[in-house]
């Protein structure tokens, strides 16, 4: 399992999102639908009220997919043609659950963000709605 930690002083008046890239790799013409739990396990909100630590957990994980960059190879053999394609996926898990129980938070509570992942990502990020 991959973990992404993420520290912040988060405000409960903002709305956060996280984003990651996964790379998907398929041979021959059909490619199988990826379930987003397949990559995310859980996410974590560890958080301190008055120095007392509460955690909360959430495993419904609610996405969108930002973007979708393919590109594709052919391996000819004396026997055979494999064709392989590579599929970036830019992710955006949505994290509603996460900021609803924020919402009931004071602002500026020091808490830290844990996604645990069930394969290897690259580049996730805290991203705050606009």
């Amino acid at each position: 399992m991959h973990a992404c930690k993420i520290n912040s002083t988060i405000n409960s008046n903002n709305n956060y999102y996280i984003t990651f890239c996964f790379l998907n790799e398929h041979h021959g013409d059909k490619q199988s639908e990826i379930d987003i739990n397949s990559i995310v396990n859980y996410i974590r909100l560890n958080y301190k009220i008055n120095n007392v630590p509460f955690i909360a957990e959430y495993d419904n994980i609610e996405h969108e997919v930002i973007k979708t960059t393919a590109t594709t190879a052919t391996t000819t053999s004396s026997t055979e043609t494999i064709t392989t394609t590579s599929t970036l996926i830019t992710y955006k898990l949505l994290l509603k659950k996460l900021n609803d129980k924020l919402k009931m938070l004071p602002s500026n509570t020091d808490a830290e963000i844990i996604v645990f992942f069930k394969k290897e990502i690259s580049e996730p990020s805290l991203m705050i709605s606009k």
